[in-house]
């Protein structure tokens, strides 16, 4: 009788072009670079799994039941620094246990509720809904989830916080293993700042110039309220160097096209553009004293975007106000 040769099941593996994983395992330690935020404490014992930070981000803050991924019956749009933060509990702790810590800590500190809920009135899909960009850990353990929403206000701006608790069923992930009945936590917190001006004002002799060579210029300095047409005070600048381009051209009429990233649907962002195109003009005639008449709104939604929607960086470049000769 003749034996074949016993396979070496990871060479096999490899030379099938497929990829040999380590084992996850539960976290004992902070992932790398990770650090609870400033003046908020964490559960005694629990260990950062997975964390990340940015400077200037748009958030919903969750008020109510969620009907679809990223939509509630109540909500709040928040924007400023944004730190995320999930953790695993020690062994033998409960969510809610875990949860009533954190408020009785935080409420002293001056946080004040916004919203709670627990399975029954989160509904049956919150976990999957709020959480789904962070993986399988906090989508499939509804059974024991709890949520708390809460506001802070501070000489720097208010911040939010939400706090979504469960204990863990199942949901796979290659790089962490979670026991099953160990509590895991789930901490959003936002500092609402103003965004960081990075753009050069552009006074009103550049716009000339750039208009009579090009035909346009592109605005970064005009900014509104996230999703509306509210135009903020830090605009001040680069509306006075419009009217003083208007005022020194006498003849001059404009056409003011608004500009919106891709985030929202499109007859969505072609009404919000039109819409901030509108309130420059009103502004600038308003409190500037400039004739509306040489002044006409427009609104092109995403339509003509100067860098890719993909990205922050490239959502932004496409964010802005153009004056356009006719």
């Amino acid at each position: 009788m003749k034996f074949t040769k016993p396979v070496n099941l990871p060479l096999l593996v490899l030379a099938l072009g497929g990829a040999v994983h380590t084992h996850a395992s539960l976290p004992t330690a902070d992932v790398e670079g990770a650090a609870d935020p400033p003046g908020i404490k964490r559960y005694a014992g629990s260990v950062i799994f997975k964390y990340s930070k940015a400077e200037f981000e748009p958030y919903t803050l969750a008020l109510g039941k969620a009907v679809e991924p990223g939509r509630y019956e109540s909500s709040k749009k928040l924007e400023g620094r944004l730190t995320r933060l999930s953790y695993v509990a020690p062994e033998g702790r409960s969510s809610l246990e875990i949860l009533r810590n954190y408020q009785q800590e935080l409420q002293s500190a001056g946080f004040e509720t916004l919203f709670e809920g627990d399975h029954q009135t989160l509904g049956a899909m919150f976990g999957t809904h709020t959480y789904q960009s962070l993986g399988q850990i906090f989508a499939y353990s509804p059974n024991k989830e709890l949520f708390w929403a809460a506001r802070r206000s501070t000489p720097q701006g208010d911040q939010h916080i939400a706090l979504y608790v469960t204990e863990f069923e199942g949901g796979f992930d290659s790089r962490v293993e979670i026991p099953r009945g160990r509590a895991i936590a789930q901490l959003d917190f936002l500092e609402s700042k103003p965004m960081e001006q990075r753009m050069v004002l552009v006074k009103a002799e550049e716009m000339s110039r750039s208009i009579s060579d090009t035909g346009r210029i592109a605005l970064y300095g005009i900014y509104f309220d996230f999703n509306k047409d509210d135009i903020k005070p830090v605009s001040g600048p680069t509306l006075e160097e419009v009217a003083k381009l208007l005022r020194s051209n006498p003849t001059q009429r404009l056409l003011v096209v608004g500009h919106t990233d891709s985030v929202g649907g499109m007859d969505f962002n072609m009404d919000l553009s039109r819409r901030r195109a509108e309130a420059v003009v009103r502004n600038l005639s308003g409190q500037h004293g400039i004739d509306p008449a040489r002044l006409v709104p427009a609104g092109v939604g995403y339509l003509c975007p100067v860098a890719s929607n993909r990205a922050e960086d490239g959502r932004t470049k496409n964010r802005r106000v153009e004056l356009v000769e006719f």
